[in-house]
């Protein structure tokens, strides 16, 4: 996620309950509205997380400090500055992030601002969720104060499916284009309520669906859930999206079997079959660019590309002319071979740049232009939390001790990814540092 602090509402003494004017700081989530905020309010939140986390909040940026009288426009834009930085180190922290006084502190701020202001006074509400082949599924008297959790064990509850598998699917937001296209949005989180935060969204993207979906990003745990008759339906919807999805990319024999195999209702096979395709358990993301190195190795070219995400790499699909027709052509990153990333993201511009491998003795930077920087930056993290969890669970008791201190010393108290002190948006990759980025070389 990408927190924001991108303007400021005055609220004029006349307008306040208690007849005195002050600042509200308006917090935004990935582009989106989120919570309005005092500066008391943020103050008493970082003082209750240094008094409850005081390892994790220690690389966190020192919290701007109170001053005696009124601030000037100036000087409340400067604190507006100070407390995006804020708010950016803290939510980068894994650990902070899944503590109950981070997600109870937002969620009843975005409680607090919006509650009031919807037309909606009713406690309870009807939501859809909807799979990806559009089947929407109605989950009756939502509470509208509900966090993320409260909606997904309800929609769980309702599809039926077994305890052992909750963990591998999650809820996301999901945008429809004019051509009828589903694409992701970003997951929805344990801090927010689904119900405010689709009306919010709704004044940003005329079409937004919450979206149940899978939610890891190793294949092999599909082979956990294919026998089992209602996980498999879920795998199969999958599948079949991100095959529908990848068609115009990579035009593959395979396609009309899977095409037989969906008409005689063969879901395992199909499951089976698309997993050896080259896009299988990938995300899509459309209108991005890339700014890539060219044949004399210092020219960068801007390619407008689509993103797919997943198999622990990123690959750029760039349309290309050759001899009068149109061709795809791939550029692969692997995920072990980047040593860093860093986000920037501002009213004009959104785009993430990767520090990349090139070979042995040449690092690079690769500069990626997409509103979904967030987005990519959460996929990122979690490929490298899952890798780095499937070797730590595969080493011998005696390595996997020593593993664990390493780690933990170089990434601190997130147990993934450390921020510099110069750069708050550099994020490490673990992978790399632990001398892993020449795996794929």
């Amino acid at each position: 996620m990408f927190f924001s602090i991108p303007d400021v509402t005055e609220i004029s003494a006349k307008s306040s309950h208690n007849q005195q004017a002050y600042t509200l700081f308006n917090v935004h989530v990935n582009g989106v509205h989120h919570c309005s905020l005092r500066y008391s309010q943020l103050y008493i939140f970082n003082q209750e997380l240094r008094r409850l986390l005081p390892r994790a909040m220690g690389n966190v940026d020192v919290f701007p400090p109170k001053k005696l009288f009124s601030l000037s426009t100036k000087e409340t834009d400067e604190r507006r500055i100070l407390l995006e930085h804020y708010l950016q180190a803290v939510s980068q922290n894994k650990y902070i992030l899944t503590t109950s006084y981070f997600n109870e502190f937002f969620l009843n701020a975005q409680r607090e601002t919006f509650l009031t202001k919807l037309n909606n006074t009713d406690d309870k509400v009807n939501m859809k969720i909807c799979l990806l082949n559009k089947h929407e599924i109605v989950i009756e008297n939502v509470s509208t104060k509900g966090n993320t959790t409260h909606l997904f064990d309800l929609c769980i509850s309702k599809l039926q499916l077994s305890q052992d598998f909750h963990s591998y699917f999650a809820l996301f937001f999901f945008t429809q284009n004019d051509k009828n296209q589903m694409n992701i949005l970003r997951p929805l989180y344990d801090f927010e309520s689904p119900y405010l935060s689709f009306e919010q969204n709704k004044k940003a993207y005329e079409q937004i669906h919450i979206v149940l979906k899978r939610s890891y990003w190793d294949s092999e745990i599909d082979l956990q859930m294919i026998e089992d008759r209602r996980a498999r339906n879920l795998l199969f919807v999958q599948a079949q999206y991100e095959i529908e999805q990848s068609e115009p990319l990579c035009p593959n024999e395979l396609y009309q079997q899977l095409e037989t195999l969906k008409n005689n209702n063969s879901l395992k096979d199909y499951i089976l079959l698309a997993r050896t395709t080259k896009f299988y358990g990938h995300i899509f993301l459309p209108n991005c660019a890339i700014l890539y190195p060219i044949d004399d190795k210092t020219t960068q070219k801007l390619c407008q590309c689509i993103l797919a995400i997943g198999n622990n790499e990123i690959i750029c699909c760039i349309q290309i002319d050759e001899k009068k027709k149109k061709k795809i052509k791939d550029i692969t990153f692997k995920v072990t071979r980047i040593r860093c990333w860093k986000i920037t993201r501002t009213k004009q511009e959104s785009f993430i740049a990767i520090e990349y491998l090139i070979d042995k003795d040449r690092l690079d930077w690769i500069t990626i232009h997409t509103q979904q920087s967030p987005l990519i930056n959460t996929c990122l993290q979690n490929i490298v939390d899952e890798i780095i969890a499937k070797r730590v669970s595969s080493a011998t008791p005696l390595t996997q001790e020593t593993t664990t201190n390493e780690s933990t010393k170089s990434k601190g108290a997130d147990g993934l990814a450390k921020r510099t002190n110069s750069q708050a948006e550099r994020i490490e990759n673990n992978l790399f540092e632990g001398a892993l980025g020449d795996d794929d070389l």
